[in-house]
């Protein structure tokens, strides 16, 4: 994806954002939606900017729009729902090299050449033998020469981070505050699980008590929630 300023302003806000989307799976395999200016919106309906030819699609399925120089992909409510890089979403930041599954159709985010500056940017020098590997994945991929392509329900990018993502940047005061208390709140959860935690057999079985069990439980299922209230399309 590329990003271009509007007029002589090079404020982030002032950024247009393009996308290329190649199809690698589904009835419209082989089709790129090439430099497609956002906001986008993918669905099976004549007034999306991408018209997709799958009825396990929704009319309206996905919306892709720039903010803060990121592209955010939201579902939009769909039956079917959304897959980046395997995981159901609801709200997510997809990046170039990512794998959007929709339906019966998986959507590579990219192209070549944005792919390219992804695999060199994540590369320190020295690593041009890792970056020439997962060029040659991403291009196997692309030409539809891998297994990868047989089940969208699993479809990862091989340029998934090995990293926790970054803190969002640009956050007021308050919603730093906000963002602590949540993340406060998760490791109090997991720190008094695990502090309760009996090693079995030479540290190759770990035992938690039932109460501890159920909080690591609850707290997936607060989280699961929490991530479907975020990701709920605005009212525009």
């Amino acid at each position: 994806m590329t990003f271009e300023t509007r007029g002589r302003s090079a404020d982030v806000n002032d950024l247009m954002a393009f996308i290329t989307l190649r199809v690698l799976h589904g009835a419209d395999r082989g089709r790129v939606f090439e430099r497609v200016s956002t906001p986008v919106t993918i669905g099976r309906e004549e007034g999306n900017s991408i018209q997709l030819n799958d009825e396990r699609i929704s009319r309206y399925h996905l919306k892709l729009q720039s903010d803060n120089d990121k592209i955010v992909a939201t579902d939009l409510e769909s039956t079917n729902g959304t897959k980046v890089n395997g995981e159901d979403i609801q709200v997510r930041i997809v990046r170039d090299g990512d794998m959007i599954s929709l339906g019966r159709s998986l959507l590579l985010v990219g192209s070549h050449s944005d792919i390219d500056r992804r695999i060199a940017a994540r590369q320190p020098e020295g690593e041009n033998g890792r970056s020439a590997q997962l060029r040659e994945r991403i291009r196997r991929i692309a030409s539809h020469h891998s297994d990868v392509i047989q089940d969208l329900e699993s479809v990862r990018s091989p340029l998934l981070p090995t990293e926790p993502p970054p803190l969002p940047d640009r956050l007021g005061p308050a919603q730093v505050a906000q963002l602590s208390e949540l993340l406060e709140y998760v490791q109090n959860v997991l720190r008094s699980a695990t502090e309760n935690a009996v090693m079995k057999g030479h540290a190759e079985r770990v035992e938690l008590e039932f109460p501890d069990w159920q909080a690591i439980l609850d707290l997936q299922a607060r989280l699961a929630r929490l991530l479907r209230d975020i990701g709920q399309p605005n009212a525009d």
